[in-house]
């Protein structure tokens, strides 16, 4: 049985939607789990209007305890998970199914996000195509990530490996985490036939969501020792930012030391050879406008997310070094 658990959190807005999507992808021996944690509108009410089971936290505990407590509940032995800003798209969730039955010995698949986002505007469109070109190059291969908002494991080996991480309170790198004890005992696969559309960050919600999650991604490799192989934490996104801010330091120095000019346009050429395969996969798919919009955006957060890298640099000290699951 496929057992589809998915966190909520004032959700409403998405409700319809996403289960309506849900429903129109229905195999045999599928439930569906929704944990909710304390909304304050109308996700529960929504939820109730469907053949879903609806589990009330007393408390507000995050995404990760939320879904520890879906897989507790569950009765499938394929957990299938599902964030609540997601729609399915046709053909998902009977090959998530298939991809198990096909292969008995399988225990951790992810899937991908759609590049069309789910809301409009030029921020969610970059995000959308930037995360999908630094996944689908590794499809049918090992990744060292899983997402959950698109991404299915075996109840046993979940439990095995502890579950998420309860010290993670918010939508933070609990993913990153987990994936790093899967890969110590098994291994994630990347099939882009399991899809779905996602809600991406505007601009300001971007900003702060790259600045929190660096910090807690950088802590984290300190505490493993583990670079990412997919998605945009992986190395070639580290050398890019790495250049956009020094690049950025190098103008400021150029008027006042003379060689610092020539640092530059070499920091900026390492910069565009690392982002040289989005950037082509965004100008052909929307032009060359938005791919130099891109561009741009992408060096901004890249200023921004190394100023956030150094700041975990200096706070590491202070921070939990074992974060480990209850």
């Amino acid at each position: 049985m496929i057992s589809i658990v998915i966190p909520t959190y004032n959700a409403a807005r998405f409700m319809p939607d996403l289960l309506d999507s849900i429903f129109r992808n229905k195999v045999d021996d599928m439930e569906v789990i929704i944990v909710d944690d304390c909304s304050k509108d109308d996700t529960v009410r929504i939820a109730k209007d469907y053949p879903v089971r609806v589990i009330e936290l007393a408390r507000n505990g995050g995404p990760a305890k939320a879904r520890n407590i879906g897989v507790e509940a569950a009765r499938g032995d394929i957990i299938f998970f599902l964030d609540s800003d997601v729609i399915v798209l046709d053909g998902t969730v009977k090959e998530v199914k298939d991809y198990f039955d096909k292969d008995p010995s399988a225990n951790c698949v992810i899937g991908i996000c759609a590049t069309e986002p789910l809301n409009k505007g030029f921020v969610p469109a970059y995000m959308a195509m930037f995360e999908y070109v630094h996944l689908i190059v590794r499809q049918y291969d090992r990744v060292s990530v899983f997402a959950p908002r698109c991404g299915a494991i075996k109840k046993d080996l979940f439990i095995r490996v502890g579950g998420y991480n309860e010290g993670y309170r918010g939508a933070d790198v609990e993913d990153f985490e987990l994936a790093r004890r899967i890969n110590k005992v098994d291994c994630i696969i990347l099939d882009p036939k399991i899809l779905v559309r996602h809600q991406f960050a505007n601009f300001r919600q971007a900003l702060k969501i790259y600045s929190r999650r660096t910090v807690m991604w950088v802590h984290l490799f300190f505490r493993e020792k583990k670079l990412d192989n997919a998605g945009p934490t992986s190395p070639g996104n580290g050398i890019a930012a790495i250049c956009a801010f020094f690049s950025f330091l190098s103008l400021f120095l150029a008027p006042f030391i003379g060689p610092a000019k020539y640092l530059f346009l070499s920091l900026i050429a390492v910069y565009m050879i690392s982002n040289l395969t989005w950037w082509n996969f965004m100008r052909k798919e929307k032009g060359p406008g938005f791919a130099a919009r891109a561009l741009l955006l992408n060096y901004l957060l890249g200023i921004e997310i190394m100023f956030a890298a150094i700041y975990a640099v200096i706070s590491y000290p202070l921070s939990k070094k074992e974060m480990l699951p209850d």
